[in-house]
């Protein structure tokens, strides 16, 4: 890959993107989420639940689940070429069909620089094995 590109994109670039996906998250956003997540987006819950960006978007509009915190810690930003790839843990409240969870997970968010912007196209996520004890 050319170097050029490798140095197209800046790690703020990447913290700015998060930071909007997330606000977009509590605020069921619907317009900005369909704007950041890529239509081939796999989202793999700590659950085992997965969603594609259908999926995950109806599962918002229809309340099955809805955010109520996340906050982040620990995050580092690896980028190269038009691929960012972010990890870090989270710490979340949500309502899940109704029921208040809390939730402690490591994650891997995968973005994608495609026609012109960033999106994201891949979330794996894992509980933190210190909330499993």
């Amino acid at each position: 890959m050319d170097a050029s590109v490798t140095n197209t994109f800046s790690e703020s670039e990447i913290e700015r993107m998060e930071d909007l996906r997330y606000t977009a998250m509590l605020n069921k956003d619907l317009e900005t989420l369909n704007r950041v997540l890529h239509n081939k987006l796999l989202y793999l819950h700590s659950s085992g639940d997965k969603h594609t960006k259908a999926s995950y978007v109806a599962g918002l509009t229809g309340n099955e689940f809805g955010y109520r915190r996340i906050e982040r810690s620990n995050q580092t930003i690896t980028l190269q070429g038009p691929v960012a790839l972010v990890f870090n843990f989270l710490s979340i409240s949500l309502n899940l069909n109704g029921k208040p969870i809390e939730l402690r997970s490591r994650a891997i968010a995968v973005w994608l620089h495609d026609n012109g912007s960033w999106q994201l196209i891949a979330v794996q996520s894992s509980a933190d094995p210190s909330s499993l004890k």
